[in-house]
């Protein structure tokens, strides 16, 4: 049956994550010290087993300028023996009764593949957030292209407490941050590549301060993941889609047909 969980249930939880994506029982546990609430986490309880799980982290989703209390949905999982009879699909329809019962708008998620954009459609998931990437050499003498106007976008809003999660996060894998009072860059060096997966310095700062970073680490290529209608852009940039979001409600259903390319950052991807 599905059901909300119980601090009885972690070791349970832990075993089906580990299974499902090969986490280190330590990598785990530090997930869970931060986000893990037994009335956000869902488990398919199978004979006293779990056999499934998925996480609720709270958020709001912001559409022009207002917040819309919402969830993200993180790391749903499978047992191996229990796949395909169905229990992923009870667990999404609760977790959507749920978000609705406790007068959430929205479910977001990011799909771990391009494949599960179709299976999470078939639950009413649709595709509305898109980023923009950039790459470009530390030797490239080049500026953002800035229209020094303010650009509005809609995006998923995360709490204080998983943004601190975030950079607790890229410390404990032992990637990289560069902060100020003027604001943070969280970047990972990966295949001789410096990606950028979130700042809010000023354009001009933070070009100074990434090309800085690549000469240190003796890399050329830089990577830069942007909002779709960020003022920040260069010719030469991809589209990508980057998550989806759920309506749980009447009124987010109206909602949702508002937001087009709306941003999904810092999602543990």
């Amino acid at each position: 049956m599905v059901r909300l969980s119980t601090h009885n249930d972690i070791s349970g939880i832990v075993a089906v994550w580990k299974e499902a994506f090969g986490d280190s029982e330590k990598d785990i546990r530090f997930f869970l010290d931060f986000h893990y609430k037994p009335e956000n986490t869902v488990i398919f309880d199978f004979d006293g087993e779990v056999a499934s799980v998925l996480f609720l982290i709270d958020g709001d989703m912001n559409i022009k300028g207002k917040n819309f209390p919402s969830y993200y949905l993180y790391a749903a999982c499978t047992l191996k023996k229990f796949r395909g009879r169905g229990m992923m699909s009870e667990m999404l329809d609760f977790a959507k009764n749920l978000a609705y019962q406790r007068n959430k708008f929205f479910i977001a998620l990011k799909p771990a593949e391009d494949s599960l954009y179709d299976y999470y459609f078939r639950f009413g998931y649709q595709s509305v957030f898109s980023k923009r990437i950039i790459n470009f050499s530390r030797n490239d003498s080049l500026e953002f292209n800035s229209n020094n106007k303010t650009v509005d976008y809609d995006y998923f809003r995360w709490s204080e407490k998983s943004v601190e999660f975030a950079i607790e996060h890229h410390k404990y894998f032992g990637e990289y941050i560069i902060g100020n009072s003027n604001g943070y860059i969280l970047y990972s060096i990966n295949n001789h590549i410096l990606n950028v997966k979130k700042f809010t310095f000023p354009a001009e700062e933070f070009l100074r301060k990434i090309k800085n970073a690549a000469s240190y680490h003796g890399v050329e290529s830089i990577r830069v993941e942007l909002p779709y209608n960020s003022d920040l852009d260069l010719k030469d940039s991809e589209i990508v889609k980057s998550g989806m979001l759920l309506p749980v409600s009447e009124e987010a259903e109206h909602l949702i047909k508002t937001i087009k390319n709306a941003y999904l950052s810092l999602t543990l991807d």
